[in-house]
């Protein structure tokens, strides 16, 4: 298993990027893993030629 250390192409934007993503991934799992939370969390990263382009962060919740 690869971690994002030991990713092919690391240039200093997709340190960057890869940075983004790590808080992006922590605030969505601090929202979606409290009790009373239905839904769903995504995040959707766009790479181009190797360079990650952007990240998209998703939470949906379903109201019950």
């Amino acid at each position: 298993m690869m971690t994002l250390d030991e990713t092919p192409v690391m240039t200093a934007a997709n340190k960057n990027k890869i940075g983004q993503m790590s808080v992006a991934m922590k605030d969505i799992l601090k929202e979606a893993t409290r009790r009373g939370f239905y839904g769903t969390a995504t995040i959707e990263i766009s790479v181009s030629d190797g360079s990650i382009q952007w990240i998209k962060r998703r939470v949906e919740r379903v109201v019950k």
